[in-house]
């Protein structure tokens, strides 16, 4: 047996811990078998003639890691905002079924912001982004092929694309966009908002001042509720429409692209539709409470900008 100095042996799984890539666990060979012959008659007679008897340990480890992750292939945004994507991020792709391109568009958080705020603001020249474009789709785990130098630099092997791994269950890492309160057993959800902004910010650019407008943006919920209070946003089935009526606003917004129009230039619509939840995703559940606190400012400006995100800690989940 081949020793190290100074050095205890270890045994051949240890090395194979989470948070190590999915992958097979090594099979162990050296533990205990079991019992291969029947109880002694000894004991009392007759003991052990009925008994069944285990010739070896049924005791099996996993032969998958626990976390399910995902490729995606993302296709690069005109302003390359895929480039600030990083391992924790929140990773939402768009709903296209037209196409046979492999390539899908992706967003995180600022962007999400940005798309949702930038398409309403009167350009005839911008897309408009409605509420059932994008779909949450995991957490960012890594990229998926050599992305650095030998100095640790970033380095694409294609500008044009690029190839990343996102969980979609099992354990993952984070980044902490809930606050410095968390506990286990708390849901993380991310939730689609009518609230008022101040500016329209791209990802990797410096912000636009403009006068308080309601637009829709993402924004975190611990349990259903606003980070540190026990206040729950109400949630945008009904509110009143032209006409006089209610009627529910996710079928009226399906039915009339207008929708957004009318809530921000309709007093009576846009008082009724604004701080309540249109839609919400369930991130997943902290598994582990012992993280880095992030500050309220660092959570503010992450929300809006792809490189301040890097800055938050990450808090371990179980997505399910």
């Amino acid at each position: 047996m081949n020793t190290v100095l100074g050095k205890r042996e270890r045994p051949p799984y240890s090395k194979h811990f989470y948070p190590s890539g999915p992958g097979a666990m090594p099979p162990v060979s050296n533990r205990p078998a079991g019992p291969s012959v029947p109880p002694t008659r000894s004991l009392g007679p007759q003991l052990g003639v009925n008994i069944p008897v285990q010739s070896r340990s049924t005791v099996k480890y996993l032969e998958t890691n626990p976390t399910g992750s995902i490729p995606l292939m993302i296709r690069p945004w005109q302003d390359l905002y895929e480039k600030d994507y990083a391992p924790g991020c929140l990773i939402f792709c768009k709903q296209d079924k037209s196409g046979r391109s492999p390539l899908i568009t992706c967003a995180d958080v600022p962007t999400m912001n940005y798309l949702l705020a930038q398409g309403h603001n009167g350009d005839p020249t911008e897309k408009k982004v409605m509420f059932d474009d994008y779909e949450f789709f995991g957490v960012f785990r890594n990229d998926a092929g050599k992305q650095v130098d030998h100095m640790g630099f970033p380095m694409y092997t294609n500008v044009k694309q690029r190839l990343i791994q996102c969980d979609v269950y099992g354990r993952a890492k984070v980044a902490n966009f809930w606050g410095r309160k968390l506990r286990t057993g708390d849901s993380l959800e991310i939730a689609l908002i009518f609230k008022n902004i101040a500016q329209i910010k791209k990802p990797n650019r410096a912000g636009i001042a403009m006068p308080r407008t309601p637009r829709l943006q993402l924004v975190p919920l611990i349990n259903g509720c606003t980070p540190g209070t026990n206040v729950k946003p109400p949630d945008l089935d009904y509110a009143p429409l032209p006409g006089g009526n209610k009627k529910n606003v996710l079928s009226y917004m399906k039915d009339n692209g207008g929708f957004i129009e009318q809530m921000l230039n309709v007093p009576a619509i846009r008082a009724a539709c604004l701080d309540r939840v249109l839609k919400k995703w369930r991130i997943g559940v902290v598994s582990q409470s012992a993280f880095e606190p992030p500050s309220d400012t660092n959570i503010t400006l992450a929300m809006h900008s792809s490189q301040q995100r890097t800055h938050l800690p990450q808090v371990e989940i179980l997505m399910i």
